[in-house]
């Protein structure tokens, strides 16, 4: 997945729960380790380590002191070299990203060289924000293709945040002014509504848009009052529930509206309307009766 820490996890008694890559120099991973001691040399690139639960008998051998814990929060830059010593087990969830991403956030969230800026090495802080998300992005399958889009965004979500505050020298992010323009909003409606069936990326709707990932998202939500993952999901529940509406089985409806399989379906078409799709279609084909009565 990267080199660096996730390979020094790999080679001690770190358990793998989860991992994906997202893009070149950015990737997740969920891990629980116990009673292991773990040292990490410049691995170059950013760690930005959340504990999810447990941890209080962690401990940085070469730091400021302190234990971990759950909500407790470590920023690794590119450069840094720590030792760990676990005593007792914990979970962790991992956001790998390259010093380019920040790069990248200066340049186009700021109109600024971003070369220069430096990660801040810290141990043990709290952050409601980076835990928020954190939680978020951990409580999502990360192997699921229709959660591609909302990993998308949780993870532009945690990058913008610890750029802000966690990066030294970085510059003041340019909040866009008003949403999207109404030409400029149908055009990505279109996009989602054209590729109900396939994987959509942040990526491609911000290119749609004429915007980096950083701004679309924001301005997106500004002019339709969601998020583009959730009105995605509108989208195809919405698609899923005229096809089991006009006779189409739970696996026919899932395969065409970008859902993994009828499982995936029933539960996301469940949390949406409170009913099962069977409960839907049964209740439908009892009103259609009731009017013809």
């Amino acid at each position: 997945m990267t080199a660096g820490v996730f390979e020094a996890l790999v080679s001690t008694g770190a358990r793998l729960e989860a991992s994906r890559w997202l893009e070149p120099g950015l990737g997740l991973a969920s891990w629980r380790n116990c009673f292991d001691q773990t040292r990490y040399h410049r691995p170059g690139h950013h760690t930005l380590s959340v504990y999810l639960e447990g941890g209080e008998q962690t401990e940085r051998l070469d730091g400021p002191g302190g234990h971990g814990g759950a909500g407790k929060i470590c920023l690794m830059p590119d450069h840094h070299g720590s030792e760990w010593l676990v005593r007792e087990e914990f979970r962790f969830f991992h956001l790998y990203f390259s010093p380019a991403h920040l790069t990248r956030i200066a340049e186009e969230g700021c109109d600024r060289e971003g070369r220069h800026l430096a990660l801040d090495d810290k141990t043990f802080i709290d952050d409601a924000v980076l835990m928020t998300l954190a939680n978020r992005l951990a409580r999502l399958d990360w192997q699921e293709e229709g959660n591609r889009l909302a990993l998308g965004e949780l993870c532009n979500a945690l990058l913008l945040h610890t750029f802000a505050r966690h990066t030294r020298e970085a510059p003041a992010l340019v909040l866009p002014k008003g949403g999207l323009a109404p030409a400029v909003a149908r055009r990505v409606h279109d996009y989602m509504v054209a590729r109900l069936a396939e994987p959509v990326l942040l990526g491609e709707l911000a290119a749609e848009a004429s915007l980096s990932e950083f701004h679309f998202s924001r301005m997106f939500s500004q002019t339709l009052g969601t998020s583009p993952h959730r009105y995605l999901l509108g989208l195809r529940l919405r698609r899923a529930k005229a096809l089991l509406a006009a006779g189409a089985s739970l696996g026919e409806a899932a395969n065409q509206c970008g859902f993994s399989s009828a499982a995936h379906l029933g539960n996301r078409f469940r949390g949406q309307f409170g009913l099962s799709p069977g409960q839907w279609r049964s209740r439908l084909s009892s009103e259609c009766h009731e009017g013809q009565g």
